[in-house]
């Protein structure tokens, strides 16, 4: 497991494009398209390239009566994939006790059929709050790292969804049905204050074993590799 550790980040830094066939990165660069993606339960306000990054705006004063749609983003279609990830910069601003943004993946079983919503978020005071089938759980060992980007990941193996926090493994749930991911949103939940959330390195794909595991414990970063400057 080792040498594969060494062969895939030794592909990743000089071709991260190409390191895996299966694994498709979108960097948000400027000029590129975002025709892709559509309205979750209820567009943000703004969801545009900015300075070769994505950034996600709420705005307080577009609340509205139902609870469900102030949870506000976009999603995308990603075919069938076992891995999902991306990098999210955590504000030194939020501070409150509230469900900044994170990233969704729309979970399927074998046959297709929606499974679950694997979430993983960033919870203010709270830090890591992550959702599986039973409802949401609270990894209190998980820290972010404020001020910086931080890579929230998922991986389907087929027995769980296991969810990462800059390549550690910080939660794993088998309480569902979920075979592979068929989407990704990209979620904020505005409770009436203004913020933007920042994202970078759109990755997924499908990776068979033992790569997943290797680009696990590399973190499928761009951590110091791809990720491009912090906003």
């Amino acid at each position: 497991m080792k040498f594969v550790k060494i062969i895939i980040f030794s592909l990743l830094v000089s071709s991260p494009s190409l390191a895996l066939a299966g694994v498709v990165t979108t960097e948000f660069n400027n000029g590129d398209s975002l025709a892709g993606w559509s309205a979750d339960r209820r567009a943000p306000a703004d969801f545009k390239i900015v300075s070769n990054q994505l950034e996600m705006t709420i705005l307080g004063n577009d609340l509205v009566a139902s609870g469900f749609h102030n949870t506000q983003g976009m999603q995308m279609n990603i075919e069938s994939s076992n891995i999902l990830s991306i990098d999210m910069f955590i504000d030194p601003t939020w501070t409150l006790d509230q469900r900044y943004g994170g990233i969704w993946a729309i979970g399927h079983q074998a046959s297709d059929a929606i499974g679950g919503w694997p979430i993983i978020e960033y919870h203010g005071t709270m830090g890591l709050s992550v959702w599986d089938n039973n409802g949401w759980q609270y990894p209190t060992a998980a820290l972010f790292n404020v001020g910086e980007f931080n890579n929230l990941m998922f991986m389907a193996t087929g027995t769980a969804i296991e969810y990462y926090l800059n390549g550690t493994l910080v939660y794993s749930d088998t309480s569902g049905d979920v075979d592979h991911f068929g989407g990704v949103i990209l979620n904020a939940k505005n409770v009436g204050n203004d913020y933007t959330v920042v994202y970078d390195n759109l990755r997924y794909g499908t990776v068979p074993e033992p790569a997943p595991l290797a680009l696990l414990g590399l973190g499928l970063l761009g951590l110091g590799i791809m990720r491009k400057r912090q906003k």
